[in-house]
């Protein structure tokens, strides 16, 4: 085993021993490793959504293991608990987000020669993020939740803002189904201050400065996503070509008009249809 592979299994090893011993995270909710024993060309960081949880990796992260890559799906702070109505959500911040990110990348770096970062929603958004100031060979961004669809591009920042600001609340992804939502390691409820902070490394991102920045970032969009604002997403992430980062679009079409596409437990979600593209985009 190589010495690197060794560390990045040894970080890991005290992440999961961390998670066991918290009696607040589900045992099958925690972060995820699909490593080879030696470091691969190429090592993919998966960052997971808003009140979602590192199984939503289980199969594109075995699939690209199998592909012979490097693997690892962290989870995000307050994500991941036994109890899936739980308050603790409220008390994630954008920092969180952006720790999390960064630990994630750092973690990559010792699985592969070259890393690629991929997320979905607010995942999608820390890919980008990370890009703006990190050596990441690809960001590959997948529904970025850099705006709801319902507003105009530049009021999301203000919302976010306000959310940050305001008392927190809990709201229904779906109030007609409430606790009964799949996915079961996901929350079916949403706190005003954690939506808040998912926009904030979105307005970041439009502010980035010179510095290390990725070579390659490709924005993924479903164009029949109800949740996220495309055209704003595509605004924020032309700020990454700016600063010389090769930035490319692709547009899904004809998958259902739901936000997250890659999760298999969702049953609307076309999985057979998207995994290849993502397959092409992350080793192209």
């Amino acid at each position: 085993m190589s010495a690197r592979i060794a560390q990045a299994r040894a970080r890991l090893e005290a992440i999961a021993a961390r998670e066991r011993h918290d009696p607040r995270i589900h045992p099958y909710h925690g972060t995820r490793r699909w490593l080879h024993a030696h470091v691969t060309p190429l090592a993919v960081v998966l960052l997971h959504g808003l009140t979602n949880a590192p199984p939503q990796y289980d199969l594109l992260g075995a699939e690209l293991a199998a592909r012979g890559h490097n693997v690892l799906a962290l989870r995000m702070p307050y994500h991941g608990y036994r109890d899936r109505m739980t308050d603790a959500l409220a008390n994630l911040r954008a920092a969180d987000l952006e720790a999390y990110a960064l630990r994630s990348l750092a973690l990559g770096a010792l699985c592969g020669e070259r890393v690629v970062v991929a997320g979905i929603s607010v995942g999608a958004v820390l890919a980008g993020w990370l890009a703006a100031r990190a050596r990441v060979d690809t960001a590959l961004a997948i529904a970025p939740f850099c705006g709801l669809h319902a507003l105009p591009g530049a009021a999301n920042d203000a919302l976010g803002a306000a959310l940050r600001a305001l008392p927190n609340a809990f709201g229904w992804w779906d109030p007609r189904r409430r606790k009964a939502q799949p996915p079961s390691h996901g929350y079916p409820r949403f706190a005003t201050r954690a939506l808040g902070a998912s926009i904030a490394p979105s307005t970041r991102l439009a502010r980035a400065r010179d510095g290390e920045h990725a070579r390659r970032a490709v924005l993924v969009l479903n164009e029949h996503d109800p949740v996220i604002n495309n055209a704003h997403a595509r605004r924020r992430f032309a700020a990454l070509a700016r600063r010389g980062v090769a930035v490319e679009t692709v547009v899904l079409q004809g998958l259902p008009h739901i936000h997250d596409v890659i999760e298999p437990a969702i049953p609307q979600a076309a999985v057979e249809r998207v995994y290849p593209e993502l397959f092409r985009l992350i080793e192209g």
